[in-house]
């Protein structure tokens, strides 16, 4: 009797600390922001870092990082001796890490970044109160900021397996924007948000002079904290007329979610869906599998990436409006992570992205019901499923 009560009670206080973490985090919510600037599609992890160094080599004022994974291997620690290196040439150089995402850094990293000069922060570091929610609570975003004039956000981490060094993943395929023009200032100011909100070493975000891009485009940045991607994503569904794509490493949209998409092909709408064949984590594959049945019976079309992991992280209505960014399309990043995602309209930058699309639909298989149920009748993936579903607002 004293242990059925003392699991209810340590249940119900989880619950508040839950409740109470993320209603305080959902407060901060900032509106979308409609900005301007040119942007540059990078989809290998080659053209991506050799872009990222090259910037990082030939800046003269500043550099902002913040990633939610930094790997201590090769190409991490690339990464800290080109900032250590701009820190003693007397450069600004600030380096914002996702606690539990980059928890296997070493401390003699850290530690050589801060004696460089580097300004070092974890965000989203586990503390009282709200302790097992702002466990759970990531910090997701990937933006990088040089002199105030060259940005980039995207799905890339930093690790040997972004850029096809790790034999399981093989070829790492993700989306991301080297951007110019006023949309840097908005990146810089949510970077000082989030660095502000990490430490007490405050910055200001300084007035830069920006040179105005030739044919500046509108792009709209689409700050997430728990619940603005989640209403975003969800209203564009709803209003979608012809097709819905969407693209994700992982995809556990949840019952509404879901259901608007039930609607949207009810409604003739084509919804097409990009996952990876094999899966990088425990249990994403089979807890997505209860949400893509219905979608399967109802005519969508879902497709297997099979050359290498596909991490990448977008989504396109009516092939007019486009997303890229850092959310990933499930729960976690819906609910439970700071996101960023960039929206555009530009028709010509959207025919480059649906080449991509192309490209990589070319590398995929189409997943049928009658497979899907092959997989699903062996009572490992069962298994899998059912602890997949019970654990998929945190995976």
């Amino acid at each position: 009797m004293w242990i059925v009560l003392f699991v209810i009670v340590i249940g119900f206080l989880a619950w508040v600390d839950f409740y109470l973490g993320h209603k305080q985090t959902t407060a901060k919510e900032e509106p979308p922001v409609n900005t301007t600037g040119n942007m540059h599609l990078l989809t290998t992890g080659s053209h991506f870092f050799d872009s990222l160094f090259q910037d990082i080599d030939q800046a003269n004022k500043s550099i902002y990082i913040q990633f939610y994974i930094l790997r201590d291997d090769e190409l991490g620690q690339e990464l800290c001796q080109k900032l250590i290196a701009k820190a003693h040439q007397g450069l600004e150089v600030r380096l914002l890490l996702d606690y539990m995402g980059s928890y296997g850094l070493k401390k003699k990293t850290v530690n050589s970044l801060k004696n460089a000069g580097v300004h070092f922060e974890y965000s989203n570091k586990p503390q009282f109160p709200y302790l097992l929610y702002r466990i759970n609570h990531r910090n997701h975003r990937k933006i990088t900021i040089i002199d105030s004039e060259i940005g980039y956000l995207g799905g890339y981490n930093v690790g040997n397996e972004y850029i096809g060094r790790v034999t399981r993943f093989g070829d790492w395929r993700d989306y991301h924007l080297k951007l110019r023009g006023n949309v840097v200032s908005e990146l810089q100011r949510l970077f000082c948000d989030d660095w502000n909100g990490s430490t007490n070493e405050k910055m200001t975000q300084s007035v830069s002079s920006l040179t105005q891009e030739v044919e500046e485009k509108d792009l709209l940045l689409l700050p997430s904290k728990g619940q603005a991607g989640y209403h975003y994503f969800y209203e564009k569904i709803k209003q979608a007329k012809k097709s819905i794509f969407i693209g994700s490493p992982y995809f556990i949209p949840g019952k509404k979610m879901n259901r608007a998409l039930l609607s949207a092909l009810d409604r003739g709408v084509s919804v097409k869906v990009l996952v990876p064949m094999n899966p990088d984590h425990p249990f994403v594959q089979e807890a997505s599998y209860r949400y893509v049945k219905p979608l399967l019976e109802a005519g969508a079309e879902i497709y297997q990436f099979h050359e290498g992991f596909y991490h990448s992280k977008i989504v396109m209505f009516d092939d007019s409006i486009c997303d890229i960014g850092t959310a990933n399309f499930d729960l976690r990043s819906f609910f439970y992570n700071d996101e960023l995602n960039c929206i555009f309209t530009d028709k010509t930058e959207i025919q480059a992205v649906k080449k991509v699309l192309d490209s990589d639909l070319e590398r995929s298989e189409k997943l049928t019901l009658a497979r899907l149920k092959k997989t699903r009748s062996s009572v490992k993936v069962r298994f899998k499923e059912m602890v997949g579903f019970l654990l998929s607002p945190f995976l």
